[in-house]
């Protein structure tokens, strides 16, 4: 018999067979386990759920008949649906991936690492071509998972971590320092970085470490936070606006973690009567749809998520196809707009 070392060795995913042999029993009495549980003792029953999960098996929930093939599914794990900053991105990759013939099976953990866990075990099982997961910061089991699965994984949005397989994405950390950057260029000298930070959103911790290594360089005062751990929406925006400036009247600039936040942040000010810009200058991120139609227009950063889809297509097929794995950095834009128009004391040379 082959132990699960050498099994394991050989490169492929756990089996059966690993099981059986971790446990001690015959691979029948582990496929009883999974399909008629209550045939077997409990205590040998959390054994094998044991050996399942030091050994990161994945059941098979396609037919015995294809057990040793791979789907044409592709498993794509988002982090959150509301207000998502991922629609184009699964739309550009969705399209490109149907010219293959391949087919997206959309998972959305809402930044819940035990969801994460849940849902890529899940997407795994049932043998797909690829995954695609946003960002490159996991729990330690789904990364265990995914290295172990055998397929094709693509890290998207993010690129700034160590990589399982390959990933397309961008600079986040590069992008809040870009947009502390762009204030202190216009004029702003007392800053805050505000919005949605949940404590598995690693991509706006980035974005925030980013804007305030700018900062501490340019020998500013220190970047306040007025964060929550919350979806991010403009009445959060609203709400943290007022909090900010009632403990920090002194704030002359705002970074906000998403468009969608920062749309609050406008009604705020505007609410209290500061001039924008000129008392105040504020910036976004992600550019939606709104952010040049709201007053002032909104500057923001732009991620090229579109790029950012279809390059991850073009990956999956390139992985499934035996190339070597590889990691694509993709480009963003700051648009300068009204919101951040140098104040009026520096324009007076004051």
């Amino acid at each position: 018999m082959v132990s699960d070392v050498e099994e394991r060795e050989k490169g492929g995913a756990p089996t059966l067979a690993s099981i059986a042999v971790r446990v001690g029993v015959s691979v029948n009495t582990v496929s009883r386990a999974l399909r008629a549980p209550n045939t077997v003792r409990p205590e040998l029953r959390r054994q094998i759920a044991k050996a399942m999960d030091e050994l990161n098996y994945v059941p098979n929930r396609l037919a015995g008949g294809l057990s040793g093939t791979r789907s044409d599914i592709v498993g794509v794990v988002v982090t959150s649906l509301y207000y998502s900053e991922f629609a184009s991105i699964i739309d550009a990759l969705q399209s490109a991936l149907l010219k293959d013939n391949l087919q997206v099976m959309l998972a959305n953990t809402r930044y819940d690492p035990d969801q994460e866990v849940t849902l890529v075990r899940s997407i795994l099982s049932w043998r797909p071509a690829a995954v695609a997961i946003i960002g490159v910061d996991h729990p330690t089991k789904v990364t265990e998972l995914l290295t172990s699965s055998g397929v094709p994984v693509i890290e998207m949005w993010d690129v700034g971590g160590d990589i399982i397989d390959s990933a397309v994405g961008m600079d986040h950390e590069g992008a809040g320092k870009a947009q502390a950057d762009h204030m202190i260029a216009c004029g702003y000298r007392h800053l805050a970085f505000l919005g949605s930070m949940r404590e598995n959103d690693m991509r706006a911790k980035k974005r925030a470490r980013g804007a305030a290594s700018a900062i501490a360089a340019a020998g500013l005062p220190d970047l306040v936070y007025a964060v929550r751990q919350e979806g991010g929406r403009p009445a959060l925006g609203e709400e943290l606006t007022h909090e900010l400036l009632d403990s920090n009247p002194q704030i002359d600039g705002i970074i906000c973690n998403s468009d969608v936040v920062a749309f609050g942040v406008l009604k705020a000010l505007h609410e209290r009567g500061r001039k924008l810009p000129g008392d105040v200058g504020v910036i976004g991120f992600g550019d939606s749809e709104a952010a040049n139609y709201v007053t002032p227009s909104l500057t923001t950063v732009k991620p090229d998520r579109h790029r950012i889809g279809e390059f991850t297509a073009e990956l999956i097929v390139a992985r499934i196809n035996g190339e070597e794995p590889r990691t694509n950095v993709v480009d963003w834009e700051l648009l300068a707009r009204n919101s951040t128009r140098p104040p009026l004391k520096s324009l007076n040379g004051d």
